[in-house]
């Protein structure tokens, strides 16, 4: 069985999916079909690795740090953050009148069973806007924070995709 984790940086979010068996490290950006072999191994003391996926080596250096870590790869530095995935939504920040956009995305691949928000309604902290059928399973989808809905680009019995988008909200929030 898969472990999922969300990794952030800045404003952009990915869930990766890692699977362990018979000592073999598995790795997939979560609702992608192809699992990448993983191996990173530690280059003595130090905070030197090497990352073999699918057997092409890279070189990285793993500052870890609470909740995350900064990987420099050759002259690029990323700060990271990593935690547990949950279903949600992400925060795109920058919008306009001081105002923020949540963006609730699809956290896996399945279709839609019902759609509870509509444009212009007002929405609660963790409210159901959507119910979604992934796997056999019903998930309701809540927001993730108070606002007004300014899109809902999909509809009932519509086939979706992980990272698509499935509502949008204005918050008061800059």
């Amino acid at each position: 069985m898969a472990e999922k984790f969300l990794i952030r940086q800045g404003d952009e979010e990915v869930a990766l999916e890692l699977r362990r068996e018979d000592g073999v490290t598995a790795v997939r950006r979560d609702g992608d079909e192809h699992w990448y072999h993983c191996e990173l191994s530690r280059v003595g003391e130090t905070g030197l690795y090497v990352l073999m996926l699918d057997n092409e080596p890279t070189e990285l250096y793993i500052e870890r740090r609470r909740g995350g870590a900064i990987v420099t790869i050759g002259r690029h530095t990323f700060d990271y953050d990593v935690g547990p995935w949950r279903p949600g939504g992400t925060r795109v920040r920058g919008a306009v009148g001081g105002q923020g956009l949540v963006k609730m995305i699809a956290p896996m691949t399945g279709s839609i069973v019902e759609v509870r928000c509509v444009p212009g309604a007002t929405v609660a902290a963790g409210e159901v806007l959507l119910v979604m059928e992934s796997m056999k399973m019903n998930n309701e989808l809540r927001s993730p924070s108070a606002g007004v809905v300014e899109t809902v680009p999909v509809s009932a019995g519509q086939r979706v995709k992980a990272h698509d988008l499935l509502v949008s909200i204005r918050t008061g929030e800059g």
